[in-house]
């Protein structure tokens, strides 16, 4: 499955907020995996705020297999930073092998990286998945966020019925993203982002 099907799923969803559960849902549906988790823990948001482990269960001795993802998440960040956080994590349970950690040591390498300056010289595995992460935090606004709904926000802010916070509190998304969103470079970036 890609990001396009998904974003496709929502293209044309006037009604916000995009459930997480039916995203979650959606991408099952679409085959990426058997069953998708969230687990919310007491973590602290300046060192982790998500992460995901696949794997594969088997419910008996002769059972099919089941692909799980368990996406696991800081409740310690507002509401609706752990909607784009459990978000970007179902994106990257559609990933290509390349952006995904397999050892700890590539999970300590992208955690420093996420952690410290990403504007460096290295250009190692670890910058990449950087790169990737903050990448799915925009790629997934393209379908929390829908075009459609996207017109209906910027033709009640410009009747001035309601204002970008609005927008905000009716999307369930952080205000600098909804701003985003809602910038006059937005489609064209986010055409760019889908297919990245």
């Amino acid at each position: 499955m890609s990001l396009e099907q998904l974003v496709d799923i929502f293209a044309a969803a006037n009604q916000l907020p995009i459930e997480i559960t039916e995203v979650q849902e959606r991408v099952i549906a679409l085959g990426v995996q058997d069953e998708i988790i969230f687990r919310p823990v007491d973590g602290d948001p300046r060192k982790c705020c998500g992460v995901y482990y696949q794997f594969v269960r088997h419910d008996g001795a002769y059972s099919a297999p089941t692909l799980v993802s368990l996406i696991i998440y800081t409740c310690n960040v507002t509401t609706e930073w752990q909607r784009v956080i459990c978000a970007k994590e179902m994106i990257h349970v559609m990933d290509h092998q390349a952006g995904k950690t397999r050892t700890e040591s590539d999970l300590q390498g992208l955690l420093e990286k996420l952690l410290g300056p990403l504007a460096t010289e290295d250009f190692g595995l670890a910058d990449l998945m950087a790169g990737i992460d903050k990448l799915a935090i925009y790629q997934c606004l393209a379908f929390l966020f829908p075009p459609l709904a996207r017109t209906e926000a910027l033709e009640e802010i410009r009747a001035g019925r309601k204002t970008v916070d609005d927008i905000a509190a009716w999307s369930a998304l952080p205000l600098p993203l909804v701003q985003v969103v809602l910038s006059d470079a937005w489609p064209e970036m986010s055409k760019m982002l889908v297919t990245a």
